[in-house]
């Protein structure tokens, strides 16, 4: 198991895997990020992990945002 500390370095890994599946090994394999572990089995298992690799970083990289009321208050005579 590959452990990495940035997404980038993540999805480079992934890309090598890719290519050595292509040059004949096996697609099985695991890595982690942080308390992440993202596990493959097949080829298509590898190529959903480089997708999800862009969700979960972005995950991490949302704020929260400040939350704008645009109605106002109604009145009842």
């Amino acid at each position: 198991m590959a452990t990495f500390t940035t997404w980038e370095a993540l999805r480079t890994a992934i890309k090598d895997a890719i290519a050595n599946h292509v040059a004949g090994a096996p697609c099985v394999g695991e890595y982690a990020i942080g308390s992440r572990r993202l596990t493959y089995r097949s080829y298509e298992e590898l190529c959903k992990l480089y997708e999800k690799t862009f969700y979960l970083e972005g995950l991490e990289n949302t704020g929260s945002r400040p939350r704008a009321s645009f109605g106002r208050y109604r009145r009842f005579s």
